[in-house]
């Protein structure tokens, strides 16, 4: 197995292989056809790593570097420099051979040269990833529920992050609280008691996880 910087060229087999990986996880609703260039107006760096075996794409990991100005206003985690884990897929016919493992192993040397502090990871509830989140030292910060149904009010809102209390605080344009908000046709419910105010046809779990990066 080889572990090596993604070039214009992997892209059709980046795309599979998140396709496919992603098909069978909880993120089934996450669908690229081609793969996102770098917001430069809020990241400063991109790591970019594929996993290829016999000339194929089998894994792929991403992370983005913000800039030190959104890095010390980040919610979830300050501090002067903050990555985001932006993507991280194994193809289903290569997992369990410690390709995911060998991506974050070289990501992390490559994190601790841009001198990273903290690495947030946003995943859904499913033994697999949040067994490698945990192992690599992520501690969950924040968890909220994604829910596809039907609420009796869609209020305005502003977005915050409770970390005492390890989940979303959402306020009303008066400064109240608020249960939940419409995210692109998702309704994302701050509190587990709140999802009684819907009629839930799914439901899935939303964690967010911060690693803080030894340095070199």
């Amino acid at each position: 197995m080889l572990i090596r910087q993604y070039q214009a060229s992997d892209e059709k087999g980046w795309v599979y292989t998140k396709a496919l990986s992603y098909l069978f996880s909880p993120f089934f609703d996450d669908r690229e056809t081609e793969k996102p260039a770098l917001d430069t107006d809020i990241y400063d760096h991109r790591i970019e790593l594929v996993a290829e075996m016999d000339g194929q794409i089998v894994g792929l990991l991403d992370m983005d570097i913000y800039n030190q100005e959104y890095s010390q206003s980040y919610l979830y985690a300050p501090a002067d420099k903050v990555a985001y884990f932006t993507n991280l897929a194994v193809h289903p016919d290569y997992q369990g051979k410690s390709i995911a493992q060998a991506l974050y192993a070289k990501a992390l040397s490559e994190l601790q040269e841009h001198q990273v502090e903290k690495l947030a990871i946003f995943t859904r509830a499913g033994d697999v990833a949040n067994h490698l989140y945990q192992k690599w030292g992520g501690k969950l910060v924040c968890s909220d529920y994604l829910v596809i149904g039907q609420p009796k009010d869609t209020p305005a809102f502003r977005f915050g992050v409770d970390l005492d209390k390890g989940q979303l605080a959402l306020k009303d344009m008066d400064n109240q609280r608020l249960p939940y908000y419409l995210r692109e046709g998702i309704y994302i419910v701050t509190d587990q008691t709140d999802l009684d105010l819907f009629d839930i046809e799914e439901c899935y779990q939303e964690l967010t996880y911060v690693v803080d990066i030894p340095q070199a």
